[in-house]
């Protein structure tokens, strides 16, 4: 079976990891390209509207990383939606459970191999939510599974904006039976009744 080419976009602060993205990482991988810049700007430029990356990846520590604040700059700023991940130090899950509201749509540990976080980019390339198993297990981070995928963050926003299931996958490039699909899983999380009403527990609970 053929792989499929993938293109990757990584923001890192530091120029050695960089070079470690940009090389080992793809060692032996004819498919995939990395792109790597050193700062959110950067990004920003790159991927606005580039349809053709299928994953961002951006570290918080580069200089101008605001966490939360930049990971909803640089969803909101895509012509293009697509999945992104963080890139970060193994401890601190609070924030880790804020990225995931937010919109990530994985975690990566700075002490992960290359082959291990290629692995876990081509899960979040694939539409999956990838998190360290040490954090998964943490009740506090996941508590009920009720926090959003960044598909559901997607779909989600098309929600908060008024479009119609239509609209909505017209501009992720899915189809409708799949935005139907991530719109049941949104009402379970929410606990809403129907789409109307998720918009107003997502409203309420400070999600977009």
């Amino acid at each position: 079976m053929m792989e499929c080419y993938m293109n990757i976009l990584i923001g890192y602060g530091n120029s050695l990891c960089r070079d470690f993205m940009q090389n080992h990482m793809v060692s032996g991988q004819e498919f995939l390209k990395v792109i790597t810049v050193s700062t959110v700007k950067d990004c920003l430029e790159i991927a606005r509207d580039n349809m053709h990356l299928d994953v961002i990846g951006l570290d918080l520590k580069m200089p101008d990383m605001d966490g939360v604040n930049s990971l909803k700059e640089v969803r909101q700023s895509l012509v293009y939606p697509m999945p992104i991940a963080l890139i970060g130090p193994a401890a601190n899950r609070r924030s880790i459970r804020d990225l995931l509201m937010a919109g990530a749509w994985g975690y990566l540990i700075y002490s992960m191999s290359a082959a291990a976080t290629l692995s876990a980019i081509k899960l979040i390339a694939n539409g999956e939510t990838f998190v360290p198993v040490d954090i998964l297990a943490d009740e506090d981070v996941l508590a009920g599974n009720r926090y959003l995928t960044g598909r559901e963050h997607d779909v989600l926003s098309g929600l908060l904006a008024g479009s119609s299931n239509k609209e909505i996958a017209r501009s992720l490039n899915l189809s409708e039976v799949t935005i139907k699909h991530h719109l049941k899983s949104l009402r379970s999380k929410l606990g809403a009744k129907n789409r109307t009403h998720a918009v107003c527990r997502a409203i309420e609970l400070g999600i977009s």
